[in-house]
């Protein structure tokens, strides 16, 4: 009987231990299904529609203003950000973000 008891604590030992490592092993993480950051486009030519447009360092209004276009100005729209709102856009020595409502076709 003691024999049983002895084989049965071994049994348990090893499954803890074996669980244990297990649960401290490094394992790949499980890819996660995010949206991109960024559509590609095709260079496109577009042009300031607005008295103004500021080319901002982020896509968002609180980001830093690299430049500012007057109406009429031609950007290079490199590619949108996701939503549709900003265009990632090269001017000149500029590459930064201008919001799409500012833009129409060349």
């Amino acid at each position: 009987m003691q024999k049983i008891l002895s084989l049965s604590a071994a049994a348990f030992a090893a499954v803890m231990l074996t669980t244990a490592a297990e649960a401290a092993s490094p394992r790949a993480a499980a890819p996660i299904d995010s949206a991109p950051t960024s559509i590609r486009t095709a260079d496109v030519t577009m042009v300031v529609s607005h008295g103004y447009a500021h080319v901002r360092k982020d896509p968002n209004t609180k980001s830093q203003i690299l430049a500012t276009l007057k109406k009429g100005a031609k950007v290079d729209v490199i590619e949108k950000v996701p939503g549709g709102k900003w265009a990632h856009v090269k001017t000149g020595k500029f590459d930064g973000y201008i919001a799409l409502s500012l833009l129409k076709a060349a």
